[in-house]
């Protein structure tokens, strides 16, 4: 049980913590602690589905094995998949840039293009290959480094605590309303990851109960995490700070309260969590694309060897991931990132909608998720075109 949800906590925070948590404070500003709870109550919806979904087809396929049993057109539910994959592309591209300006902020190089994209396309580079090697992940390190994260970050909110007197409230204005409810959409992306946890369903005992409470247990922490670290960021960073440098709030924090030792080990975290978050997206995006050109769903060449366990399609889509992440600025890569995954999460609803009776689903439940969901992703759309 522990391992599971140390996978999903790890995905998690591994891809949403450093990256966004900036980002949801300078959209939500002073409602940044509801924009948390709204898109972990939306969380937990879509929670239920996946729940529903992996304890009736407990495979290590995960979403991809849920399309295939919910929709019979064998191109919707390829469609759906490639379209997850995409997803997860994007997502590493969104970490890759992200670890790119925390590089570029610790050589005081904050606004240094070059430096920005040269650490991305390093880290994308160097992940690739290590998936390619084949070399397989072990369970106990994953825990090990998941531990750690957590063990700095929450050790970060105590020392907080501690140091309460020194603490102040940034002055963040209010939002305008449009502008909150569409950044709600970035703020669910903050959560994307839980969906993993499935793919752990046709190794674990008794998936039927192991794998809800996983995904139930992981949000929860996740949401406490988020709003304790929101905590953090608000009282012990400057508002000019926080304006010049969002994407970058959680070290600038770490500064403010470990000093230099403490920026260090906050800067050796957030490679962790980029590292492990990225090569585990890596690894289901390899696998799911060879299936797919196995099934003749994706051109050949994603089967046809290239190097070691590496295909010659592995390397097309590293090819994609880096000339996304030098063309797209990091904001424009969020927005294309979170509006993909809010897609694929409401294909999840409809999946367990049609397949209700089949998985004994709640179907108000399902509907209310749905709804909620469709909402945030409209929301999003408004704020952005409009």
């Amino acid at each position: 049980f522990f391992n599971v949800v140390s996978i999903g906590i790890g995905s998690i925070i591994g891809a949403g913590i450093f990256a966004l948590l900036g980002q949801v404070i300078m959209i939500s500003q002073r409602f940044t602690y509801a924009s948390f709870l709204i898109a972990g109550v939306a969380a937990m919806f879509s929670g239920y589905s996946y729940a529903k979904l992996s304890s009736r087809y407990p495979s290590s396929g995960g979403l991809t094995d849920f399309f295939h049993h919910a929709f019979s057109n064998r191109w919707l539910s390829g469609g759906l998949t490639i379209l997850y994959m995409l997803t997860s592309a994007v997502s590493i591209s969104m970490m890759a840039k992200s670890f790119g300006i925390y590089a570029a902020h610790l050589f005081h190089n904050g606004d240094n293009v070059f430096i920005i994209n040269i650490s991305a396309v390093v880290l994308i580079t160097a992940m690739a290959f290590l998936n390619m090697l084949g070399t397989e992940d072990s369970g106990k390190t994953e825990t090990f480094l998941v531990a750690l994260k957590l063990f700095i970050l929450v050790f970060l909110f105590i020392l907080s605590l501690v140091f309460y007197d020194r603490a102040f409230t940034a002055a963040l204005p209010a939002p305008e309303l449009k502008s909150f409810l569409g950044g709600i959409g970035v703020t669910f992306f903050a959560f994307a990851g839980y969906g993993v946890i499935t793919n752990a369903a046709g190794d674990v005992q008794n998936p039927q109960k192991t794998i809800p409470a996983a995904i139930y247990t992981t949000l929860l922490a996740v949401i406490a995490l988020y709003c304790s670290l929101a905590f953090v960021v608000l009282h012990f960073t400057d508002i000019s700070e926080l304006y010049a440098h969002p994407n970058v709030a959680v070290a600038i924090a770490a500064q403010k309260l470990f000093g230099k030792v403490g920026f260090v080990l906050v800067y050796l975290t957030i490679f962790i969590a980029y590292a492990t978050g990225i090569n585990a997206t890596y690894f289901s995006i390899f696998r799911i694309s060879r299936a797919l050109s196995l099934d003749k769903e994706l051109p050949a060449f994603y089967h046809e060897k290239f190097w070691r366990f590496g295909t010659k399609g592995n390397l097309f889509t590293t090819l994609i991931i880096i000339l996304a992440t030098i063309l797209f600025d990091f904001n424009a890569i969020v927005n294309l990132s979170s509006g993909a995954f809010l897609v694929c999460y409401l294909a999840v609803f409809t999946a367990a909608w049609r397949l209700r009776r089949e998985i004994n689903a709640n179907r108000v439940l399902l509907m209310t998720g749905f709804l909620f969901m469709a909402f945030i992703f409209a929301a999003f759309l408004y704020n952005i075109f409009f």
